[in-house]
């Protein structure tokens, strides 16, 4: 069955931008990363850290980060442990269901039996989906009702 007039003529406007764009040096964000990428912190996992909120299931499980609070023992900063290559320090981006999350102090508000997966990315994979400011990786959360 071949293509109509219509459908033939956007497929070529979507590849004509698609090179126009590549030869500029911008390509289209690339898919998000599968479950299999990076290092992944299962549910039974999290349980039995006996976590009660996302911010300790995140500071029980996760090895390669390094957590910061606040005088006040509340969530500050999540950054990757050891030496960054670059000169600033910057914070490790965390996602819920695919949302960055900004205040840190929502981790400690949410339950952690609603995780379902916490997915680590290095630097590599993270600013593959992520971009340049991942450089130290990314934290995925998701949770059991997020799609």
């Amino acid at each position: 069955m071949q293509p109509t007039r219509p459908l033939r003529l956007l497929l070529s406007a979507l590849l004509t931008c698609a090179t126009l764009l590549s030869g500029c040096g911008i390509r289209p964000r690339a898919a998000l990363p599968d479950a299999s990428t990076g290092t992944v912190i299962t549910a039974a996992e999290i349980a039995e850290s006996e976590a009660t909120t996302m911010w300790e299931a995140l500071r029980r499980t996760v090895r390669y980060a390094s957590f910061g609070e606040s005088a006040g023992g509340g969530p500050a900063r999540v950054h990757r442990r050891g030496f960054s290559s670059m000169a600033l320090i910057e914070d490790t981006p965390i996602y819920i269901d695919h949302v960055q999350v900004r205040d840190l102090e929502l981790l400690d508000a949410l339950p952690a039996a609603d995780i379902e997966r916490i997915q680590v990315l290095s630097g590599v994979h993270a600013t593959t989906y992520y971009g340049t400011n991942a450089g130290d990786g990314v934290i995925l959360i998701r949770t059991r009702g997020g799609r």
